[in-house]
């Protein structure tokens, strides 16, 4: 019987059975493992999908890795987080799923288009931006799939000229945190209209499958030394890996009633910009595994930077000299330093200087697509990370950079893809849908591992005492397919970046 194990790292190499002395496959630092008999006091054996190898026994760990696969959405954010945990206790998160059909297809390659049903613990959806939501419609849609929760920033769209609702004293009134009051406003077809985000909650809201659908905020979640967590991720919950909700951060309108503040254009505006309010309350999350921390930033700006510097630094209120305003900026880096940081907005350079020196991390990751007007990541914006990072060599990682293939190399292999995905659905006979069903993942593979989880998705994977930041090699040498790089602590317990490839 077949031991489930995990190769260590950073990477590692699965050899030729019967020699003993070729390697054939080469492994990143955590990949699953299906140990089985011994060769020898020093060699097992393992396999790997229908072929059998050899594997050092130095070379695989019984302890599992927190796991994060910021994928290749195209122009947006999408990405996976799976947590050190085995069994039951595992929980899966998808956070952010772009705007196209990236997120669905690399789900159903890596889960085998879930011939079983699979429940997700949560969806996360940072903010009411099509290249942040749209691409969970398909996943939603999809029967066999699941989640516990599904959470949004509260800013709920509906139709008419009051886009966000009633709209206050600089605040937005009609933040809607619970189910039951999502519900009551998209039970009105009126609201929700042909606009794709109402589709989108109206899904999770009006299925089953869903168990609940809530605000993630300051706010709403659980309550714990002084903070705000994710539900089931609080200090008491997790030995050793907590998810603190830094934003949308809710405050208490003149009127007393809880809402969330406008964003202009410009700092000095007093009036509403739509894209900056939204994008500025974007679900903001700090991850910490042991040692190791991740700060999920959304689509800020600056006028929501300059905010939350002031919120956290200084008591709300904005400093008046330099010195007050490194003070400011001390004391928020108590709540945003981090070792790895998913960039705000694509790589837009509407950022602050305040607030890259507060998170001051060792690794950026920049989600962006190539076919977008938006110029991301913006030039001088990768310039100013490379700056503010931590150390003399701070990693700026970008899906866009990193990708060598078009997002869709085949359009007659996805309308292959459809036309297969049809008749499985119409077969009723196993014998002859099992050939049909292995012709498709052969597509899944061409199609979405290479282009999708292959070309653009930077993989990270911690034991919170170390880390490897990996992407696949654009052409491989012989079997060396990863491309790494490895954090480790320094004398001071900081995390630094250590040479490309472990040199």
């Amino acid at each position: 019987m077949a031991t489930i194990r995990y190769a260590k790292g950073p990477v590692t190499y699965l050899f030729d059975l019967d020699t003993r002395k070729k390697k054939v496959k080469e492994l990143l630092w955590g990949d699953w493992l299906r140990i089985g008999d011994d060769i020898d006091a020093d060699w097992a054996k393992v396999k790997w999908g229908k072929e059998t190898f050899a594997i050092r026994k130095a070379d695989f760990q019984e302890e599992r890795l927190l796991e994060m696969i910021f994928l290749d959405v195209g122009q947006g954010d999408g990405c996976i987080l799976t947590t050190p945990k085995i069994g039951a206790r595992e929980k899966i998160m998808i956070v952010d799923a772009g705007k196209g059909d990236n997120m669905k297809g690399f789900l159903n390659y890596r889960f085998r288009d879930f011939k079983k049903k699979f429940k997700f613990h949560a969806a996360v959806i940072t903010h009411p931006d099509n290249d942040h939501y749209l691409g969970f419609q398909k996943v939603f849609d999809n029967e066999q799939i699941s989640f516990e929760q599904v959470y949004h920033n509260g800013i709920l769209e509906r139709t008419g000229p009051k886009l966000f609702g009633e709209v206050k004293d600089g605040f937005l009134m009609d933040v809607r945190g619970s189910k039951t009051a999502a519900r009551q406003l998209y039970s009105n077809p009126d609201n929700r209209g042909r606009k794709q985000y109402p589709r989108l909650l109206w899904t999770a809201l009006n299925s089953e499958r869903f168990d609940n659908v809530s605000m993630l905020s300051t706010d709403r979640g659980t309550k714990e030394d002084g903070k705000t967590w994710m539900p089931g991720f609080a200090p008491s919950d997790n030995a050793g890996l907590t998810i603190e909700v830094l934003g949308p951060v809710v405050e208490k309108a003149p009127n007393g009633k809880k809402a969330l503040r406008t964003f202009g254009r410009k700092l000095s505006s007093k009036s509403m910009d739509k894209g900056k309010t939204k994008n500025g309350h974007s679900i903001l999350l700090r991850l910490q595994y042991r040692d190791f921390s991740v700060l999920f930033g959304g689509d800020l700006n600056a006028p929501a930077e300059h905010f939350l510097m002031r919120h956290y630094g200084n008591n709300g209120d904005a400093p008046s000299t330099l010195a007050e305003s490194g003070q400011m900026i001390e004391r928020a880096r108590g709540r945003f330093h981090v070792d790895l940081m998913k960039s705000c907005h694509h790589g837009s350079s509407d950022v602050t200087d305040e607030f890259l020196e507060a998170t001051r991390p060792a690794g950026f990751v920049v989600s962006s697509g190539d076919e977008e007007n938006h110029v991301h990541p913006r030039p001088d914006l990768l310039g100013l990370l490379g700056a503010k990072g931590r150390g003399p060599r701070p990693l700026v990682l970008c899906t866009e950079i990193l990708r060598s293939t078009r997002e869709d190399e085949n359009p007659k292999l996805r309308r292959k893809l459809d036309r297969l995905a049809a008749k499985i659905a119409k077969e009723t006979d196993a014998a002859k849908k099992k050939p049909l069903e292995a012709e498709r993942e052969e597509l899944l593979d061409d199609i979405f591992k290479r282009n999708v989880g292959v070309y653009g998705a930077i993989n990270l994977r911690t034991d919170g005492e170390r880390a490897v930041i990996a992407f696949r090699n654009e052409k491989p040498r012989g079997i060396k397919r990863w491309f790494f790089y490895e954090m480790e602590k320094d004398a001071e317990g900081v995390f630094q970046v250590q040479g490309a490839n472990g040199h």
